[in-house]
This record gives C-alpha cells, sequence and structure tokens, in this order.
C-alpha cells in the first residue's frame, strides 16, 4: 500500500513539474491533474478494499475485543480517579467507542 501512495504522489508531482516546464496555464494544469487523478479512481479504490479489508480482519479477532475492552475500562477508571463521578465518567466513556487515529475520525 505504501507504494501505491508513493506512486501516487510520484505522479501528481511529476505533472505539476511537467506542466510548469511546459509553461501550461492554471486552467490547463488543472486539467492535466483531473485528468490523472480521474486516472488513479480505481487505484485509490483498491487501496480502500486492501485497508478495509486488513481492518475487519484485525477487528474481527477475539484478541481486539479484549483489548478494546481494557482500553474501555481504563479509560472509564482514569476518569474516575481524575475526580469525575461514575456516572459523568459512563457518559463520557460510552461514546468514545473504537479509539482511532484524529485523520480517520469524521
Amino acid at each position: 500500500m505504501k507504494k501505491i501512495c508513493l506512486c501516487v504522489l510520484i505522479l501528481l508531482f511529476a505533472s505539476v513539474c511537467l506542466a510548469q516546464e511546459q509553461k501550461m496555464t492554471p486552467e490547463q494544469q488543472q486539467a492535466m491533474i483531473q485528468q490523472q487523478m480521474n486516472a488513479m479512481t480505481p487505484m485509490f479504490g483498491q487501496m480502500m478494499r486492501v485497508m478495509m479489508t486488513a481492518t475487519f480482519d484485525v477487528l474481527s479477532q477475539p484478541e481486539s475485543a479484549e483489548k478494546l475492552a481494557s482500553f474501555t475500562r481504563n479509560y472509564y477508571d482514569a476518569l474516575i480517579k481524575k475526580g469525575f463521578s461514575k456516572d459523568e465518567a459512563l457518559k463520557i466513556a460510552m461514546p468514545v467507542g473504537m479509539p482511532s487515529m484524529p485523520m480517520m475520525q469524521k
């Protein structure tokens, strides 16, 4: 997957360099980039399928659920230790669900 991302970045960089070298107008540069992005759309779809499959494979393992339960309990307990009431801690911990990287959140 890293190879695919690297290829995408190289292609985009090369297209911008080529456009600047050929003294294209901004509109022509944008059209060239859009054409290349459209050509790469199937590759992006494949990358997403691979990432989602890997994520579901990990999440479907029993040890993943155990780790999530441990995280949730530890988070709840830490909130109480910091002075939140049990009810407040529960209200805070419940919507957290699966921790994720900030870029993966809504």
